[in-house]
């Protein structure tokens, strides 16, 4: 196991956490991080840097292939993403959607779970630095952060025939403000058919990178919309809560999450960082041709070898451009500090190259096939203030 979840103990780094009942009787398996995965120094970036130009170079070369087979090739050359290690999603005590609102257990009231309402803490709050040539100390720092790259669910039910449409939410709530941060949220009105995506939960971007100084709550549940006008007859394909701790992770290593039920089961890829900064992608459209059109765009990064879905069938995103200027939403991502950020149209060109700083931003346009230009800003950030 690569990720032990759960209470924190009392020599731990998040005393708050210490639970003194029997919810305590946990079998832990630590995998610390190892401690070289540090920083790396201005050659090790050179060579890193002619890794993103070469990862660059072949997207360049495979031109406009299908989006599967250019990713098929990709992870065969350059093992982007990772086989991911697995391991099982350990169920806090009493965190069904029942009980997790309403409980009186320690990790209750840490994670204030009796507030449901969204962050309202922006992206990019670090995006900017004291002047030391004012004589001002920069106190921003590359920190721990998270970084959920898909779901995907799968049904077993035997007496339902044709399309299977799931509604619920995911969520995480780390220390900055403990409210939600919606990764999927969608209403029994509003479910999603998950025949169309192969089984994947569309995500949506997060409102802001998912800090993981000391630790965060993931929050799940999600459900089988069922005949009729009320939810008596819905199944649960996944309900639960588990938290992530930082001195419990191990940092190197992309994992997948599995949880299941009687009627189905889910499974998350995720990765975290121990030098990690909030990368922020905002596109300015400077022109556009009549009538509009359709685009992808994904990113990748080269030594953790990381594949990020932004603008595709399995995000939640409207992917139609109708006009100049900025696009409706923006997208964040996490990110080594170390590393090389690319970002990919995916249409056979070679994607942008940005390299994360602890702050500031850096703009580059790209020029699409169709005619069509934007302007691509990344902004860096951290996700939490040392």
């Amino acid at each position: 196991m690569v990720l032990q979840t759960g209470l924190a103990l009392e020599q731990d780094a998040v005393p708050a956490v210490i639970e003194d009942e029997d919810e305590d009787d946990i079998q832990l398996d630590f995998d610390f991080a190892d401690e070289d995965d540090g920083m790396h120094n201005d050659t090790d970036d050179y060579e890193q840097r002619l890794k993103a130009e070469e990862l660059a170079g072949f997207i360049e070369k495979l031109g406009p292939v299908e989006h599967e087979e250019r990713l098929s090739l990709i992870k065969a050359s350059f093992d982007i993403p990772h086989e991911p290690r697995h391991h099982d999603f350990y169920h806090l005590p009493e965190s069904t959607r029942d009980q997790r609102h309403v409980g009186d257990r320690v990790w209750h009231g840490y994670y204030q779970m009796s507030r449901i309402s969204e962050t309202d803490l922006p992206a990019m709050r670090y995006n900017q630095c004291n002047d030391p040539s004012a004589g001002e100390q920069c106190f921003h720092a590359a920190t721990p952060i998270l970084q959920i790259f898909n779901m995907k669910v799968q049904a077993c039910l035997v007496d339902v025939a044709g399309p299977i449409e799931v509604y619920g939410i995911v969520a995480v709530r780390d220390g900055e403000d403990y409210r939600r941060n919606y990764l999927f949220n969608r209403s029994r009105d509003n479910p999603l058919d998950i025949s169309l995506t192969g089984g994947y939960l569309r995500l949506l971007s997060p409102r802001r990178g998912m800090s993981m100084r000391f630790n965060c709550l993931l929050e799940v549940d999600i459900r089988v919309k069922a005949i009729g006008d009320d939810d008596t007859e819905d199944k649960t394909l996944a309900d639960g809560c588990t938290q992530f701790i930082e001195d419990r992770v191990c940092f190197k290593t992309f994992s997948r999450c599995s949880m299941s039920s009687q009627y189905g089961s889910m499974a998350f890829d995720y990765h975290v960082f121990r030098y990690g900064v909030e990368a922020t992608i905002e596109l300015d459209f400077l022109e556009v041709p009549e009538g509009g059109f359709s685009m992808q765009m994904c990113g990748y990064t080269t030594i953790m070898k990381n594949y990020y879905a932004f603008i595709d069938k399995n995000c939640e995103c409207d992917s139609l451009v109708r006009s100049t200027g900025i696009f409706s939403q923006y997208f964040v991502a996490a990110v080594q500090m170390d590393d090389y950020f690319l970002v990919d149209f995916t249409e056979g060109k070679s994607p942008l190259i940005f390299k994360p700083t602890i702050h500031g931003s850096e703009e580059k346009e790209y020029s699409f096939h169709n005619g069509a230009l934007v302007s691509v800003k990344v902004s860096w950030s951290t996700t939490f203030y040392v």
